[in-house]
């Protein structure tokens, strides 16, 4: 029986994340909370179709205390689904690994995922232990995706990824806070074989995708434009978030301008009001959601291509897309000894993998063949669309 200590249980993706762990029969789980009421109430509601070894609800805050709660339950797998990791440090994956259990993380942060190795590598292996960052849909899912779409290629010269969320996803304040830290911020893109840099959230340009109509795109943070170029060697890499409500996705517009002008800062403080007005932009919402990879460049052959990774999410099952890799990452742990490390999650897991957890969802994915003239986010023209599972 293994012990997994959650953080964050009670939040957006947490109670997903605590939903799917109880499901698995070899783990221990014990979901934390700021409020141990909260944390109680999720137990109490997971319990009757649990079929782990064992349930219980914890409070738990990160403090300098973090040492003392993690040697005395003596985990062996700590998750944080806490975030917003924009603004986290590694003080709590320090003192989960230096008592001897193994960290997962949900993070989407650029800075952090980049800097995890490097301040946590030597302390992972000095402890015999596997602590892995970004266990979600990027970089996790979203390098998966590519490196599959690539395998074999002579040459790629573009990967571009993008999020679609639905518009009636129930989104947690933490979430608000990430995506308003990048409003009028540079966010990294790789462009023409070296970083540059875009303001986050400044443009909105229009794309369709049959599956999910029309949506204006805008430039956000991750990890993905400093890992894909040196792991695939792409010679650009972007991404983007596309909101279904034009209102929000360019009322994100005009925060990110009004930042960068100078006229606004600190956004993140307008989250707890962005998070009270969604009630009502969520009337008008669907529960479609999406995620498309798309690479351009030259196939085994050298013929010109591009291929697009596309995944549909209905019955407002998109919200589990982002813990699918976590889960993943669980099971292997469980059958397969991963070497001692700090590491990001890129590259971890097969496509195939993370798709075998979107069996009891709503969610199906497929990859097809672009026309040579369709925008990097469209599908215009599709030659073939299978099921990669």
């Amino acid at each position: 029986m293994m012990r997994v200590l959650l953080i964050g249980a009670t939040g957006a993706f947490g109670e997903r994340l605590a939903r799917g762990l109880t499901q698995i029969p070899a783990l221990d789980v014990v979901l934390t909370s700021r409020s141990p009421t909260r944390a109680q109430t999720l137990v109490d509601a997971l319990r009757p179709r649990a079929r782990c070894a064992a349930i219980a609800a914890l409070a738990f805050t990160r403090t300098q205390d973090d040492a003392r709660t993690f040697e005395t339950l003596r985990p062996w797998l700590v998750i944080d689904a806490s975030g917003p990791f924009q603004s986290a440090g590694y003080g709590t994956a320090r003192a989960a690994i230096e008592a001897g259990a193994h960290w997962i993380d949900l993070a989407d942060a650029a800075d952090y995922i980049t800097g995890f190795a490097a301040a946590l590598d030597a302390t992972a292996r000095r402890n015999g232990v596997a602590a892995i960052a970004g266990a979600s849909s990027t970089p996790a899912l979203s390098y998966a995706a590519a490196e599959t779409l690539t395998r074999g290629w002579r040459g790629i010269e573009a990967i571009d990824i993008a999020i679609y969320p639905g518009g009636d996803a129930q989104v947690g304040r933490a979430v608000l806070e990430a995506v308003l830290s990048y409003a009028g911020n540079p966010v990294a893109v790789w462009k023409d074989n070296k970083p540059a840099t875009v303001m986050g959230w400044g443009v909105a340009r229009r794309t369709q995708i049959p599956e999910l109509g029309v949506r204006y795109r805008a430039p956000v943070a991750t990890s993905d434009t400093a890992i894909l170029p040196a792991a695939l060697g792409a010679a650009n890499v972007a991404f983007y978030a596309g909101l279904e409500s034009r209102l929000e996705q360019f009322g994100l517009v005009a925060l990110a301008r009004l930042r960068a002008a100078g006229w606004l800062t600190d956004p993140e403080r307008l989250a707890p009001v962005l998070y009270r007005a969604r009630a009502m932009t969520r009337i008008f919402a669907r529960d479609t959601g999406g995620m498309t990879v798309t690479a351009t460049g030259r196939d085994a052959r050298g013929t010109p291509t591009s291929t697009q990774w596309l995944l549909v999410a209905l019955n407002g099952d998109g919200p589990n897309v982002p813990v699918l890799p976590a889960l993943a990452t669980v099971r292997l742990m469980l059958v397969s000894r991963i070497a001692p490390g700090a590491r990001h999650a890129a590259g971890l897991l097969a496509l195939a993998t993370i798709e075998a957890e979107m069996t009891p969802y709503a969610l199906t994915t497929s990859i097809r063949t672009l026309s040579q003239t369709a925008a990097p986010g469209s599908a215009v023209e599709t030659a073939h669309c299978f099921n990669p599972r």
